[in-house]
């Protein structure tokens, strides 16, 4: 799961770069929203497809595998709203 989020990390950081550089309006849009559904996969779809995984090895899932993967959830939304944030004060410092 590690080298997952890191690859993830990784991939949206480089998205991130490749958007606070385009000169085109619309490939920059277009990159940001390719960045966004990265970051969503990496920091969210990841992360809850791990949990489901773990949580059903046992043939059910508990309430407190319910509360853990709220939380899973609440993490990637948080580390995603961080990184469209970013790529924003990115953008609006080449402007």
């Amino acid at each position: 799961m590690k080298n997952e989020l890191i690859a993830g990390v990784a991939g949206t950081a480089l998205g991130v770069v490749g958007t606070a550089t385009q000169t085109n309006e619309i490939l920059e849009t277009i990159s940001l929203v390719i960045t966004i559904l990265g970051a969503l996969v990496s920091f969210v779809l990841v992360p809850l497809l791990n949990w489901y995984r773990s949580a059903k090895k046992d043939g059910k899932i508990t309430l407190d595998e319910v509360q853990d993967g709220a939380e899973t959830l609440k993490d990637g939304l948080d580390k995603t709203k961080e990184e469209i944030t970013k790529e924003r004060k990115g953008k609006s410092e080449d402007d």
